[in-house]
């Protein structure tokens, strides 16, 4: 049995899980997704690579995991950083460019992510995009704010908010995808935000 280095067993276990997050995070990060291996997960987060398994049934479902614990927080500053105070139009503008300059720049859910997702499980995929669920929410709302001011023309409120998050990813992996990310994010970032302004305004 190994060593229990918390005071309860309860507490080990979310500490060795907690080290695994972390490591998943780094190592993901630094060396790719691919390239890391359980046992480089294991000895990051300092335990036996057999032990990997009472947490997580393989490196898909770490990854998971780690989405689902960190983006929803990652987006909630995104969106606490664009004024209430601007109008929808000014808000749906701002908010593109912080969405695609965050998945240019962010060495783990941003390229890396964007990168593998295609080749998870569904079912990782599926966990994934579940945690896009309070972003498209957050588009909604400021849609809804467009449509009631007369910016915006009356669509679906669940088609808005999916037309949104999918224009806002086109426009991030056109910039991943391209020989220089850095010095095309601009362009696309801000023909993305002009594109979705015009396609929904009355």
């Amino acid at each position: 049995m190994p060593r229990i280095n918390a005071a309860t067993v309860d507490e080990h276990r979310a500490s060795t899980r907690r080290a695994l997050l972390e490591a998943a995070h780094d190592l993901f990060g630094r060396l790719g997704y691919s390239e890391t291996t359980l046992g480089d997960l294991a000895d990051h987060a300092g335990i036996g690579r057999t032990t990997f398994y009472d947490y997580f049934s393989g490196k898909d479902d770490l990854l998971a995991a780690l989405v689902e614990e960190s983006l929803p927080e990652v987006f909630e500053r995104l969106v606490a950083g664009i004024p209430r105070s601007l109008s929808a139009r000014e808000q749906v503008g701002a908010l593109v460019v912080a969405m695609i300059e965050f998945v240019v720049t962010d060495p783990v859910f941003g390229l890396r992510l964007h990168t593998e997702v295609p080749g998870l499980t569904s079912e990782a995929q599926r966990r994934i995009g579940a945690t896009h669920q309070g972003l498209i929410a957050e588009f909604g709302r400021i849609y809804q704010e467009g449509v009631a001011g007369g910016e915006f023309r009356d669509l679906p409120i669940d088609l808005a908010g999916h037309l949104m998050l999918d224009v806002v990813m086109s426009g991030a992996r056109t910039v991943l995808g391209s020989p220089d990310p850095k010095q095309r994010f601009h362009d696309v970032a801000d023909e993305t935000a002009r594109f979705l302004q015009n396609g929904l305004r009355r």
